[in-house]
């Protein structure tokens, strides 16, 4: 009898072990990340702000890259579009991606504001955990769109083509 109950504990303790030891890494990861977007936005930075506009896209774009010595640690970006208006934040740490927040904010017709906030952490290139106010959520084409626009906007601080990253 001992020889069958060891064997299913073990199948079912095993991965629930597994389980705990990724949910305990990812929580590690985001302490970290918020630490990193602490740190961030406790120092002074170099600042650089570009405006762009691109019809059915955006009216009056602002994008502000952030440096701690020539190296790109932020970027916010905001925009408006008819009733709607946004604000998007990048964290990045050694070059790569590690966090966004994005806030929508629309009028209805009567006057009723209505917000939204986005937040995206990242690890190595993949996301680590998606909210939706103060919701976790499965990663969605949002989410996958986030990651793709936070790469391309390290690269067109160079170009300066901002409406092509935002408004594809």
């Amino acid at each position: 009898m001992n020889r069958i109950i060891i064997p299913l504990l073990l199948m079912i303790v095993l991965p629930a072990l597994n389980v705990h030891a990724q949910q305990k890494s990812i929580e590690t990861n985001i302490a970290d990340i918020r630490a990193a977007f602490k740190k961030i936005n406790s120092l002074s930075l170099k600042q650089e702000q570009f405006r762009y506009e691109s019809e059915g896209c955006v009216e009056d774009g602002i994008i502000q890259y952030y440096f701690q010595d020539n190296e790109i640690v932020k970027i916010i970006e905001f925009g408006s579009i008819g009733d709607g208006s946004w604000k998007n934040e990048y964290y990045y740490e050694s070059g790569k991606f590690i966090f966004s927040y994005e806030m929508l904010v629309g009028s209805s017709a009567e006057g009723e504001e209505t917000k939204s906030e986005y937040r995206v952490y990242a690890k190595d290139g993949a996301v680590i955990r998606y909210m939706e106010d103060q919701k976790i959520l499965p990663s969605d084409s949002r989410v996958t769109k986030t990651l793709a626009i936070a790469g391309k906007l390290l690269k067109a601080y160079t170009t300066k083509k901002f409406a092509a990253v935002l408004c594809e």
